[in-house]
């Protein structure tokens, strides 16, 4: 009987350990930021950094949350609306103390797609058919699109020259 025991006993912690499921952590990659590189517009193939830039992006309620201040950038990753099919977004640059600095904002056009990643991920959002629309010029001289399709933050989406 105690042998009978013993083998109930192994067999319970057996199944118990056996149904415990790993650790679920994400390490794949998720829903990608659009990344927006700063050239001079009078050497196009040079980069130009943006003083004082401050980036915000309108969200699907119509609120602008600022995402962040920098000093100086050359590139910036900036997240996308997931739940809209367009983006707007402020660039603002020379913010200091004493200026408000100068803004101009355009918009990010797309289609979105939601792509299963994993149990532990969940989904990402991928971007297609991106445009740019609606754009205002008070520092930007032009806007250069790279891609059509944001599936990753391995290159830059857009060009902007200033």
């Amino acid at each position: 009987m105690k042998h009978f025991k013993k083998i109930r006993f192994l067999l319970i912690g057996m199944v118990l350990i056996v149904s415990c499921e790993k650790d679920n952590i994400c390490i794949d990659e998720t829903t990608p930021h659009l990344i927006i590189r700063f050239y001079n517009s009078d050497d196009t193939s040079k980069l130009k950094g943006v003083t004082n830039l401050k980036v915000a992006v309108q969200n699907s309620l119509d609120e602008i949350i600022e995402i962040g201040s920098v000093a100086t950038k050359d590139s910036i990753a900036i997240p996308l609306n997931v739940d809209t099919d367009f983006s707007k977004i402020y660039l603002t640059k020379n913010v200091n103390d004493t200026s408000d600095g100068i803004e101009d904002s355009f918009e990010v056009n797309y289609t979105r797609e939601e792509v299963f990643v994993s149990r532990s991920c969940g989904y990402k959002t991928l971007y297609n058919n991106v445009s740019i629309t609606n754009s205002t010029y008070n520092w930007i001289d032009n806007f250069s699109l790279l891609t059509t399709r944001i599936s990753d933050e391995n290159n830059a989406h857009i060009n902007i020259f200033h």
